[in-house]
């Protein structure tokens, strides 16, 4: 039915049948809710005005006689209206003689032929206004089901122009319908969240404020949040449907500055040189900044996951969010949402945050400090009891020290030597560069930075480095992409794909990478 398409718009008589309807039902309601009510009207109205129709004899049925220039609604072609042009006699050895009716449909310059004055029986004489809508497949319900998105999105956008609707999230209120939140109301909630020093609910904020009891609970809770998110003092940090609020002055500087480390200035590359090979090295490594064309869309089976720590969330004290990350750190109304990390291993619990536009979660710093994580820890990521809730776990061991790789600024480059190092969990040892002095490997990405290198210069000083680790001269995508994100934020495609553009370094399988210095 057209109505629920391109044509669908709220009229003013929607917008009052809304209000009756919010106010008798003495809540706030969800825009399905508001949808449903208008749908069910509209459906209402459509069945009336077929009952008419039927009733003055404008629905097509073959029984009956119609006379030249009568308009009439056909059900068999979703009611479209076509007006009588002609009528002629018409014959059939099974039905005997009838008349033939010549209609154009609106529209259309062909003529079709309808039977009418029709002596036997047909089913579309049988038929009811309510039997039609039903075998038009169009209940309410299945029209919130399929054009429900755009009806939503029309109603919102109606309603927002309208003085007396209000909304919080995705519910709708009256504004009359609204106890007053006043200042002094607002200084406990802060108060409140103060004391409590955490996110609180806005059901835990609510009895502080012993609004009049005349309103409705339902109707507390909204006029709370909408006052709430309407005062700067307060950040909304639950995920969508949840209203958790915390204090802007308490959030730590990384929910609204990306840490430094973190920031990518996107590098153009050769896309099309990165064959299937490369692409499954690219999808083996977490970083937030592949771009979408390279990620494992499949599914995560179960409530946990992987990963090994990149280096610049190991410095940066952060977690990336990735495809496989994000369904533990769900989206909310705001741009970031507070997250409750429990260790595994020692039961603690403490905050993060999880910034969904630039695809990181802070706050771990000073665990990541506490249990000692190289660069390429492996941890486990679980969904927690609560909402937004995350069990996160190492795998302990017993502290020795190993051969690990070294990295050190010198003569403003990066050199490399084995050293032994005291580790005390599993980790990715491709991944794995530890740092002597970082204060003078910071030092160098700050020189990088103002110097302008290219990735093929920084290439070029770093490979050789890596290559003479190894008595092969072979050097990982791993490490280099390690490597590489010591002095320069970098995601893994344009480094692979640099490599496999120059004619100087070789790629030898399963991830690997030589060089040769006579060609470049």
């Amino acid at each position: 039915m057209a109505l629920w398409l391109k044509d669908f718009s709220i009229t003013e008589e929607d917008v009052e049948y809304l209000y009756e309807f919010i106010l008798d039902n003495e809540r706030p309601l969800t825009s399905d809710e508001l949808a449903l009510a208008l749908i069910e009207k509209r459906y209402r109205e459509e069945e009336q005005r077929l009952k008419s129709l039927l009733a003055e004899g404008r629905i097509y049925k073959p029984a009956r006689a119609y006379e030249v220039g009568q308009k009439l609604f056909f059900p068999a072609f979703n009611f479209a209206p076509g007006t009588v042009v002609g009528v002629r006699p018409g014959y059939n050895p099974e039905y005997g003689s009838f008349q033939v009716i010549q209609v154009r449909f609106d529209g259309e310059d062909e003529v079709r032929e309808f039977a009418s004055q029709l002596p036997v029986p047909h089913k579309l004489d049988k038929e009811s206004p309510e039997e039609w809508l039903k075998k038009a497949g169009t209940s309410p319900t299945q029209i919130l089901e399929r054009f429900g998105e755009v009806i939503k999105q029309k109603l919102s956008e109606r309603l927002a122009q309208e003085e007396e609707f209000v909304s919080f999230g995705d519910q709708w209120l009256l504004k009359g319908m609204m106890p007053e939140i006043h200042l002094g109301h607002l200084n406990i909630a802060e108060a409140a969240i103060d004391i409590a020093g955490r996110p609180l609910p806005t059901e835990e904020i609510l009895p502080s404020l012993e609004l009049p009891s005349a309103h409705p609970k339902s109707i507390q809770l909204f006029s709370l949040n909408k006052a709430l998110k309407e005062d700067g003092r307060f950040s909304l940090v639950g995920p969508k449907g949840y209203a958790l609020w915390y204090l802007r002055r308490l959030e730590p500087p990384e929910v609204t500055r990306v840490p430094e480390r973190l920031v990518y200035s996107p590098i153009p590359y050769a896309k099309e040189v990165l064959d299937e090979e490369l692409i499954a090295v690219i999808r083996g490594i977490d970083d937030e900044a592949t771009e979408e064309e390279f990620l494992d869309s499949a599914p995560v089976p179960g409530d946990s996951v992987t990963i090994a720590l990149p280096y610049h969330h190991r410095r940066s004290g952060t977690l990336p969010i990735v495809p496989k990350t994000a369904f533990l750190f769900p989206e909310g109304e705001a741009d970031y949402t507070m997250i409750t990390f429990v260790d595994a291993v020692k039961g603690e619990r403490f905050y993060g945050w999880a910034v969904h536009s630039a695809r990181y979660v802070t706050g771990l710093a000073k665990w990541y400090d506490e249990i000692g994580a190289p660069v390429g820890a492996y941890l486990t990521l679980e969904r927690g009891k609560a909402p937004l809730e995350v069990i996160i776990k190492y795998t302990p061991r017993r502290i020795k020290k190993e051969w690990v790789k070294a990295a050190k600024a010198q003569n403003d480059r990066l050199v490399f030597e084995m050293q032994l190092r005291p580790v005390g969990c599993d980790y990715d040892d491709l991944m794995m560069v530890a740092e002597e002095k970082s204060e003078k490997i910071d030092a160098l990405w700050k020189k990088t930075e103002e110097s302008g290198k290219t990735l093929y210069e920084l290439l070029l000083q770093i490979f050789p480095e890596l290559a003479k680790l190894s008595p092969q001269g072979t050097v990982h995508s791993r490490t280099i992409y390690t490597a590489i994100n010591l002095v320069k934020r970098c995601p893994p495609a344009p480094i692979l794909a640099e490599l496999k553009a120059r004619e100087c370094f070789t790629y030898v399988g399963n991830g690997y990478w030589v060089f040769d210095e006579s060609k470049v």
